[in-house]
């Protein structure tokens, strides 16, 4: 994450987001507590993560949509 941002989505843990049992498997997987710890690593090497892939790239750009957090992945 290039940007300095606080919202409450990126704080909230993983766990207690409305998300796939996949992506909480995935961030587990890898050590995301937050959608915060996903967004330090760059979106390009996400998909390649452990358990990861483009359908969980695809929720991830879904979930900052929906908290209209979409500017964090224009860059």
């Amino acid at each position: 994450m290039t940007k300095e941002l606080i919202h409450p989505a990126l704080q909230k843990p993983i766990t207690a987001l409305d998300v796939s049992i996949e992506f909480k498997e995935m961030a587990k997987a890898n050590g995301y507590k937050t959608l915060e710890d996903i967004l330090k690593h760059p979106l390009h090497s996400f998909p390649f993560k452990r358990l990861s892939g483009y359908r969980m790239l695809k929720e991830l750009i879904g979930i900052l949509e929906a908290n209209g957090l979409e500017k964090l992945i224009e860059d």
